[in-house]
């Protein structure tokens, strides 16, 4: 009888036991609303050899880059704390079986069938399964402020979140540009490449028929080999930047064609209205805030530890063989009041002191970071409009020189030299255009980052493509003007 009762009762305790799996799915879920992105067709419905563009590049990354779900991991422990702060209100309930056995000794004199304890002597083995029941009544408020602490973690770990993924968005959008950029500088130095060979190669026939010096022609060879040479370079830089991408967005893009639809429109929001969108829209900022926040609380939890704390221990048995055998029930009111602590105390309320001035200052650095983010951000957003103005004129003049003295050189009124001077600066020029156009890209985009809103663009991005795709599917994604930064938090 007394071994069915236990195994009733260890096997309830397993059953019991068996439903506290864990749902993965549901745990990663809770993190991963956060940080998704909405679309039509999943972020990672992609093939190798499909055009990339920018904005299906930024989704890939967004939904399975590695860093991104740490965070995210991070964000779903500090729910977890939570949700330990806010039990350390709720009384635990436990099935604690005891089961004791002793030496068996005999009265002393008596000759009776008592053991030292007064009892039968076949106490000598006792099992008793009470259900023990604990609650904090009153812990010096400690408890309070450590759940509020806790609540303010969450969010900080969320702005957290949302600022490693602002981060990570950029530097997608980075290589993304590096790799359009190295790609278009091959494309420029193929071309110059292959008239400087037919210029070679008309060079050393009229050699040969003695009309041009040896000079003209090695001239010209090395103009080739050296636009040769940058050309191997950029084509390097394109392969190393394709692996960079296909790290970065965790697919296979080396083969994919990039397709650009992005153009960085104009700003005319002031200095002053982009420091305080930057201010009310920067998630690192957010997550400083509250930190400091958080840490008031724990200071509040460490001068707690002098008040008085009183806890409540109750035990209902479900079973006893322990005398006295028919007691069903019994509680213990504890109380602690701390009188002399060594210190330990002390220690910590510093300690917690200390760590919310490290808290406020990370703020007021934070707050003042962002001011200099916004602003540099807006300053090289605004030159690169004016360096891509005059690359653009720079590379106007050099065509109209070349052109010139390419005419004069074929009718002898300027020398080889003086051409391949002009055909080396129209090079340059190219490849200074091509290198300003992506730079004010991405300075808009980093003006995007500084001011919080590169997210919110993203999402403008995706729903105006997918309004676009709805209405007729293109060969080529049309080319969608960027939003404007928003001027305030969704």
């Amino acid at each position: 009888m007394r071994g069915g009762r236990l195994l009733c009762i260890i096997g309830f305790a397993c059953a019991f036991g068996a439903g506290c799996a864990v749902d993965q799915k549901k745990e990663v879920a809770t993190y991963r609303k956060v940080v998704d992105i909405p679309t039509t067709v999943p972020a990672t419905d992609f093939t190798s050899g499909q055009p990339l563009t920018l904005r299906r590049a930024l989704l890939l990354a967004n939904a399975s880059n590695e860093q991104l779900s740490i965070e995210g991991e991070n964000y779903l422990q500090s729910l977890i704390e939570r949700r330990r702060a806010v039990a350390a209100f709720l009384p635990t309930v436990s099935l604690a079986p005891r089961y004791v056995f002793r030496e068996r000794t005999g009265g002393g004199g008596g000759g009776g069938d008592e053991d030292d304890r007064g009892g039968s002597s076949s106490d000598h083995r006792t099992l008793d399964v009470p259900v023990a029941a604990n609650a904090n009544v009153f812990n010096g408020f400690s408890d309070v402020a450590r759940l509020r602490g806790a609540r303010l973690t969450v969010e900080e770990r969320r702005s957290l979140l949302l600022d490693l993924q602002e981060q990570l968005l950029l530097d997608v959008a980075q290589v993304y540009y590096q790799v359009l950029r190295s790609e278009e500088s091959v494309r420029v130095l193929e071309n110059s490449l292959e008239v400087q060979e037919a210029r070679l190669r008309d060079v050393l026939g009229r050699q040969q028929a003695g009309v041009v010096r040896p000079l003209d022609v090695a001239q010209v060879e090395a103009q080739a080999s050296q636009t040769r040479v940058s050309l191997f370079a950029a084509r390097s830089d394109v392969v190393n930047g394709r692996s960079v991408l296909a790290f970065v967005t965790a697919a296979n893009v080396a083969d994919s064609p990039l397709v650009e639809e992005f153009e960085a429109p104009a700003i005319d929001q002031t200095r002053e209205e982009l420091q305080a969108l930057g201010a009310d829209r920067r998630h690192d900022l957010a997550a400083a805030v509250v930190a400091t926040r958080a840490a008031r609380q724990l200071v509040q939890a460490a001068i707690g530890q002098y008040y008085p704390s009183v806890s409540v221990d109750l035990n209902v048995f479900l079973y006893r063989e322990s005398t006295p055998s028919d007691r069903d029930w019994e509680g213990l009111l504890r109380a602690n009041i701390p009188l002399f602590s060594a210190g330990l105390i002390e220690a910590d309320v510093r300690t917690a002191w200390s760590e919310f001035r490290q808290a406020s200052l990370n703020e007021s650095l934070t707050r003042r970071r962002v001011v200099q983010d916004v602003d540099v951000a807006r300053q090289d957003f605004l030159a690169t409009a004016k360096r891509l103005a005059e690359a653009q004129t720079q590379l106007r003049a050099a065509e109209q020189a070349f052109a010139q003295a390419d005419r004069s050189n074929a009718i002898g009124l300027a020398t080889n030299l003086e051409r391949l001077i002009a055909q080396d600066q129209l090079l340059t020029a190219q490849l200074q255009f091509v290198s300003q156009q992506f730079a004010r890209k991405l300075s808009y985009l980093n003006l995007l980052r500084a001011t919080g809103s590169l997210r919110s663009v993203l999402e403008a991005m995706v729903a105006a493509t997918e309004a676009t795709d709805a209405k007729a599917a293109t060969t080529r994604p049309a080319t969608q003007p960027a939003t404007m930064m928003p001027t305030e938090r969704p």
